[in-house]
């Protein structure tokens, strides 16, 4: 009787997180593009090219490999792939029989953009790509967390101010 118990608690508490997921997602997919590009977009005070080249190190200092830039554009591509830690993997197919989530794959594109010779704008774009263990691809999405967008730029102003301290 005791397991029957234990199993409806477990069952009970993974409906409630995957609905509680299933919510956010559901919020975050109702943002208009509007909506969306507040989020994305960022004012960082400095020149072109202490802006631009702070935003490739930021993505380089969290481990992402920058794929592809255009100094001309302002375009920079950069990704990251981050493994699910193996302890996570074994509960998972111990549970499920299955490796649902072996790994999430994010590919970053920042844009710089001048505004005047002081002021550049960002426009960040994070998507998110979950996969299994056979490689298969389990969600693809945008993250659209303001707070992951402002960390981000915060950063980059950071960068480009100690840039710009040391004359660059």
């Amino acid at each position: 009787m005791k397991f029957h118990s234990l199993s409806s608690l477990m069952l009970v508490c993974a409906i409630a997180l995957l609905g509680s997921g299933c919510a956010s997602r559901a919020n975050r997919a109702n943002l208009s593009p509007m909506q969306k590009r507040q989020i994305t977009t960022h004012q960082i005070e400095g020149s072109y090219e202490n802006v631009y080249r702070a935003a490739m190190t930021v993505l380089q200092d969290q481990g992402y490999v920058v794929k592809n830039t255009d100094m001309a554009s302002g375009l920079i591509v950069a990704s990251v792939d981050r493994e699910t830690s193996k302890s996570s993997q074994f509960w998972q197919d111990f549970w499920t029989g299955d490796i649902v989530d072996k790994g999430t794959f994010i590919e970053a594109t920042i844009t710089v953009g001048t505004i005047n010779d002081s002021l550049q704008e960002i426009r960040t774009n994070l998507q998110e790509t979950r996969y299994n263990r056979h490689g298969g691809k389990t969600d693809i999405k945008q993250l659209v967390n303001p707070a992951v967008y402002q960390e981000l730029a915060n950063q980059i102003t950071v960068e480009t101010k100690r840039r710009e301290a040391l004359g660059r």
